[in-house]
Parts: structure tokens; sequence; C-alpha cells
């Protein structure tokens, strides 16, 4: 992977069992307009796993990404609109008032920096 780079995000979704389970759901049959849009963002390889309701994502890409340029090409696709706001009230909502948002992770540690 050397022309690559991993980006690891976080974003906690509300504290209900039944929305927990709905994102789970809506990623086991991930509209294929959603699909299309990674692959022309481009997103080599997206993954995303829970514990409770944390939810961290794995972004393979190249390493010119820029994710503060966003994951999907923007402006959205209808659908890809349409996937965005099927899953804004499946996020926690913060005591701000705001909902929570994806956010980048710093890496701590790294074999690599030991591995000879």
């Amino acid at each position: 992977m050397p022309d690559k780079k991993i980006i690891i995000l976080h974003v906690d979704l509300a504290e209900d069992k039944s929305k927990i389970q709905e994102y789970i759901d809506y990623h086991a049959d991930v509209w294929p307009e959603v699909i299309e849009d990674l692959r022309k963002r481009p997103v080599g390889r997206m993954r995303i796993y829970n514990s409770n309701n944390r939810l961290v994502m794995l972004l393979e890409v190249e390493k010119d990404f820029n994710i503060e340029d966003g994951i999907h090409i923007e402006p959205p696709q209808p659908k890809v609109a349409e996937w965005s706001t099927a899953m804004t009230p499946l996020l926690k909502k913060l005591e701000n008032g705001k909902i929570d948002e994806w956010a980048p992770m710093n890496i701590v540690f790294d074999t690599k920096d030991y591995y000879q």
C-alpha cells in the first residue's frame, strides 16, 4: 500500500438499540448509487465497525485524498443526499443540540516505529 493511506474516523449513533440496528440493516444492503459515488470519489475501500453505538470507519485512499473535502462527491447526487438524510436521525444528538459527525482519529501507536 505504498501510494495509499488509511484514514480512521469515529461517530456515535443514538443510544437506542433500534436505531443502532437500523443503521446496521441499512449497511447490509447499501444503495448502488452510494457505492458508485464512493468508487468515483475515489474511496479504495471503506470498512465500518461498531461496538454498541460507537462506529469506527477505516478508509483506504490515495495519499492525496483530503478528508476535509468529504467522503462523498460534492454536490451530492440525489440518492446519496437521500442516504445521508436517512442516516442523520440515527446519529447521537449532542448536548449542544447538534448531531454527532464523523471525526478523524489520531494515531497513538504503530508497531512499524519499533519493527526493523
